[in-house]
């Protein structure tokens, strides 16, 4: 996403735009996580419990890797920082989205 980005000024719109969207899919997170809690959907809802934590850790390292890189952005390694974000936050929404198939087949 971030790789064929022309400016520092668009790197900075786009880390913003991911930065909020991160922000809002770990605060999600936290609250499946507390709703599986509530509703113990026994083996299979700990191990989405469990991914749905790990999901909201990276989303949270996303965003402490983009207010690391805005105030670099004019930095050569900025490439090497957005690689990194996106790969993060690639690995964290996957987490998330396999979570969520977890407890729709544990409520099913």
């Amino acid at each position: 996403m971030l790789k064929h980005v022309s400016s520092s000024e668009q790197a900075r719109e786009i880390l913003l735009a991911l930065l909020s969207t991160s922000g809002t899919l770990a605060g999600i997170c936290i609250a499946m996580v507390g709703l599986i809690g509530y509703r113990s959907a026994g083996k299979i809802g700990t191990v989405a419990d469990d991914l749905f934590l790990f999901a909201a850790l990276g989303f949270v390292v996303v965003i402490y890797l983009i207010f690391f890189a805005m105030r670099r952005l004019e930095s050569r390694r900025l490439t090497f920082w957005t690689n990194v974000i996106d790969t993060m936050f690639l690995v964290s929404l996957t987490l998330l989205i396999v979570a969520g198939f977890i407890v729709v087949y544990a409520l099913v």
